[in-house]
């Protein structure tokens, strides 16, 4: 007599924003735009105008960050008015600044009537002119020594990685994930009120984060984490590897992970990310979207990498393990990152010639589909290993044991 097993796994999506494996989680990369940055610190930096006795408007700069500012204002409208400046004018302000004069808008020469102006202005953290990346640098991953996470998003990705976020990467972890500076530096802005969080540009101001000046002018951008989640404070210098705050979901985002960026001020008064390289085990890392990265921090305790990716059939040739607590014929499957590795049990009394289909979607097989081999009684043995397919957009599993 044949008897048989079926199962079928649920679908998991794969496109660089949602993994769903096995039904067992959901988790969802999306970037912060640099909005949510500026809207949170917009209160810092002010641009004003003075009205003077002679008619004129002497145009004036306050900050009251703890970092020098690059501000860069524009007058879109001008009523019979002139300005002294070329514009845009660009400026540096210090911290903590009151009253820096930028320009003056005065009557232009024989002009009568009413006069007016309206003003526009951005700013960026830092000074665009002296800010150079050091390319060199190897940044840490931004979580625990010895954890690993997937990169969901990396450069250019094509969800939301553009523009001023082209350089940025998203990780995927569970809210609540311990989040740990790339590169040491100096705290200079952080966001911990916010409890809200969508797949919305509505969202965009409603990130948590921190941001971080380095030795080079650069900054480094930890975002999405969740309420209250903010370990540090403006002025505070951390370390490289230190913890400073816990993964989330607030701010546009549709699943709890960290996005992490670089970025150097730029002198239209923005923020442009710039590529990096992590530090890996064996040295530099590139950041690539789908892979998987365990964090190696300096002093930290020595650990075996196990990747899913590297598994081979060697690996499992000499599995033959006795089973108690199962009285049928089935398959166990190991998950590891996005790979899965069978095996055949055998709780019966006897042994059993079994004959596996497997049915694959987005998923190979080393071995082929189909695998008929003799398990002993009270018996477990390897089957196949399962790899995701390279720009596979949702992957399945399922099998048919038959067995006599």
């Amino acid at each position: 007599m044949v008897y048989h097993t079926q199962r079928v796994s649920s679908p998991t999506s794969i496109d660089g924003r949602t993994i769903r494996v096995l039904a067992l989680f959901t988790v969802v990369a999306l970037t912060v735009a640099l909005p949510a940055i500026v809207n949170a610190a917009e209160r810092l930096v002010t641009v004003y105008g003075e009205n003077q006795d002679d008619g004129s408007v002497i145009i004036l700069a306050d900050s009251s960050h703890i970092i020098p500012v690059f501000v860069r204002v524009d007058v879109p409208q001008l009523i019979n008015m002139t300005v002294s400046e070329a514009l845009p004018v660009g400026a540096r302000v210090e911290p903590g600044t009151v009253g820096q004069e930028l320009f003056r808008i005065s009557r232009a020469a024989g002009a009568a009537g009413r006069v007016g102006y309206a003003l526009s202005y951005s700013f960026a953290r830092g000074d665009p002119l002296t800010a150079r990346h050091d390319d060199d640098h190897r940044y840490l991953l931004p979580f625990a020594h010895g954890t690993k996470h997937r990169l969901s998003q990396g450069f250019n990705g094509s969800f939301s990685h553009y523009g001023e976020n082209a350089y940025a990467v998203d990780f995927e972890m569970p809210e609540g994930t311990p989040v740990h500076a790339a590169r040491a530096g100096m705290v200079v802005e952080v966001k911990a009120d916010s409890r809200r969080g969508g797949p919305s540009t509505a969202y965009n101001a409603d990130a948590n984060y921190i941001l971080i000046a380095h030795a080079d002018g650069s900054f480094g951008n930890y975002a999405h984490l969740r309420f209250g989640g903010v370990l540090v404070e403006p002025g505070e210098w951390v370390e490289a590897g230190q913890q400073i705050g816990y993964s989330g979901n607030t701010g546009r985002s549709t699943g709890p992970h960290l996005h992490f960026d670089v970025r150097l001020p730029i002198a239209d008064g923005s923020m442009q990310s710039v590529p990096f390289v992590f530090q890996g085990a064996r040295g530099a890392a590139e950041p690539v979207e789908g892979d998987f990265y365990y964090a190696h921090h300096p002093g930290g305790e020595p650990f075996v990498e196990v990747f899913g990716a590297d598994l081979r059939l060697s690996d499992f040739a000499e599995h033959k393990v006795t089973i108690t607590g199962v009285n049928r014929v089935d398959v166990r499957v190991e998950q590891i990152d996005l790979t899965f590795v069978l095996f055949i049990q055998n709780g019966l009394d006897r042994d059993v010639d079994v004959d596996l289909s497997l049915q694959l979607v987005g998923l190979d097989s080393d071995v082929g589909n189909r695998i008929q081999q003799t398990v002993p009684a009270r018996t477990e043995i390897f089957a196949t290993i399962l790899r995701t397919r390279r720009g596979a957009s949702r992957i399945q599993y399922g099998f048919t044991v038959r067995y006599r």
